[in-house]
């Protein structure tokens, strides 16, 4: 084998393997909107708590249904304590009016809906 067949092969090699580590990453978004509704369910049901956002998912490039967002309020995903904060920090911005960044994760989800792992309200 020639020095420039094995540059080649060994260039393809690692193209092939930096492709792969990249699929195997979990895909997070952080997407900002506005809080249109929220939701509380019993624990078995979409992670116990959601909120909607004005905007959807799959637009921003997640593979997420709809608008609609879970913090796990269920312990699944995160403590509940923490997940119940992120779910008032929703519910403040609902009344209040205020945008939020939500970082959303494609690969965990309630019920087939994403789980936000993060919400930052705007001032």
């Amino acid at each position: 084998m020639g020095v420039s067949t094995m540059k080649h092969s060994m260039a393809i090699f690692l193209v092939l393997m930096a492709t792969h580590a990249l699929t195997g990453q979990a895909t997070t978004v952080a997407v900002t909107a506005n809080v249109v509704r929220t939701l509380v369910a019993d624990q078995d049901r979409f992670g116990g708590c959601m909120a909607k956002l004005d905007k959807v998912l799959a637009n921003s490039g997640l593979d997420c249904p709809g608008t609609w967002v879970s913090f796990s309020c269920s312990g699944t995903f995160t403590p509940k304590d923490i997940a119940y904060r992120m779910f008032d920090s929703a519910q403040m911005a609902l009344a209040l009016g205020k945008k939020v960044t939500v970082q959303v994760d494609d690969t965990r989800k309630h019920n087939g809906n994403c789980y936000a792992q993060r919400i930052d309200v705007f001032q």
